[in-house]
């Protein structure tokens, strides 16, 4: 037998009973493990329940504060994973019936039980009750499997048709037309080609990332040093010449800022992983921005750290929507419209969390967004020959 201590919870306003309860798990052969609190009323256990440990209740339903089921229904909803076992003078089988159904795990009538048959009633109700909860358990993970393989499909079947069906069509018309075309309209629907087909390859790039993610090795980190403040100026200027190349209003309309406390600062870090956060919070920045505006990304440094800070004025993020914005296949529900996997965010804390760092987000719904990443030092830079540091490409 477990030799576990198990705590009990009896609520009874009996006192004769309630004696008689203790006395029965004294003359038992698990008597050692047993550690029992007495109360009489049910919000004495209510608030027995806040302060200390219990593994087990055993429930009288008439109480001088609550009668019935109702007694039942109250301890359930204020602790659904604890077991709980009626142990009552009221000898009805629909009640008893109604009492399983309720949530009980036993029901039990004073009088017509042995010490033995309680003794035995709380244990199998510990080992029922633990088996329910994996059970629930498992259902809930079920669930969210079907729903994230629901999303992924659909993300999958909706994201990756657009840019096929612009690189096919746009094909097609240069294969059939190409004679009629001006150079200018042929430049353009090359360009259209080579941004859909960039497109598709950042899904798929998203997709091999994540795979990687929920692999059960951790994500290896791969430190290397190089200038930072470079490192970050390529970048905005990568996203630069996306935004010079796209004829769109709005690509016209999005000014990036860059702004440095330093002109060279070499650190030692990953900089796959780096790229991964800064690209896709730049790219998300510039994305629910759809009336454009200013998107301004600020470096801060000190001895110990490093500090990102990626700001737009774009559509911004519901409040309530804030605890699942990085899981994965996730889009909040102002997005529609506006092309995306749900997977950028979810990349990003992942690549954020593996090398010790913090990301927070302040947002306020269609007056924009600030992310901000911090990341430690590995290695203290100024301790570094500068003459080690290549230039990042």
């Amino acid at each position: 037998m477990n030799q576990e201590l198990i705590n009990i919870l009896l609520v009874e306003d009996n006192l004769g009973d309630a004696e008689l309860f203790q006395d029965i798990l004294e003359m038992s052969q698990e008597s050692q493990i047993w550690n029992v609190t007495h109360v009489v009323r049910l919000a004495e256990a209510l608030v027995k329940l806040d302060r200390d440990p219990v593994q087990v209740i055993l429930l009288d339903l008439s109480l001088p504060d609550s009668q019935g089921l109702q007694t039942l229904m109250t301890l359930r909803e204020k602790a659904p994973t604890l077991p709980i076992v009626v142990l009552t003078g009221l000898n009805d089988e629909q009640l008893a019936i109604t009492a399983v159904r309720e949530g009980a795990q036993d029901y039990l009538v004073k009088g017509l039980v042995s010490g033995g048959t309680i003794t035995r009633s709380m244990f199998y109700a510990i080992e029922r009750k633990k088996n329910e909860m994996a059970m629930e358990s498992c259902l809930k993970q079920e669930r969210e499997l079907r729903e994230i393989k629901s999303r992924f499909i659909s993300m999958l079947s909706h994201e990756l048709r657009n840019p096929l069906t612009t690189i096919l069509a746009s094909a097609d018309l240069l294969e059939k037309l190409t004679e009629e075309f001006s150079e200018a309209k042929k430049r353009d629907m090359n360009r259209k080609i080579k941004e859909s087909a960039g497109r598709m390859n950042k899904i798929l790039n998203d997709l091999l990332i994540l795979w990687h993610q929920e692999s059960p090795e951790p994500t290896p980190v791969n430190p290397s040093w190089f200038d930072l403040p470079q490192f970050c100026q390529n970048l905005v200027a990568e996203f630069q010449i996306q935004l010079d190349n796209q004829c769109s209003p709005k690509a016209n309309s999005i000014e990036l800022i860059w702004v440095s406390q330093v002109k060279s600062y070499p650190v030692y870090l990953d900089l796959n992983l780096l790229e991964q956060i800064l690209t896709n919070l730049l790219s998300n920045a510039i994305k629910y921005s759809p009336n454009g505006g200013p998107v301004q990304f600020d470096l801060m440094v000190d001895s110990n750290q490093v500090i990102f800070r990626i700001q737009d004025s774009g559509i911004g993020i519901p409040p309530c929507e804030g605890d699942r914005l990085f899981t994965s296949f996730y889009r909040a529900t102002n997005t529609q419209g506006i092309s995306g996997t749900g997977l950028g965010l979810s990349i990003v804390k992942n690549a954020v969390d593996v090398q010790g760092g913090k990301i927070q987000v302040n947002s306020e719904v269609a007056k924009g967004s600030t992310f901000t990443v911090t990341l430690p030092l590995m290695v203290n830079p100024l301790l570094m020959d500068p003459s080690d540091c290549s230039s990042p490409v």
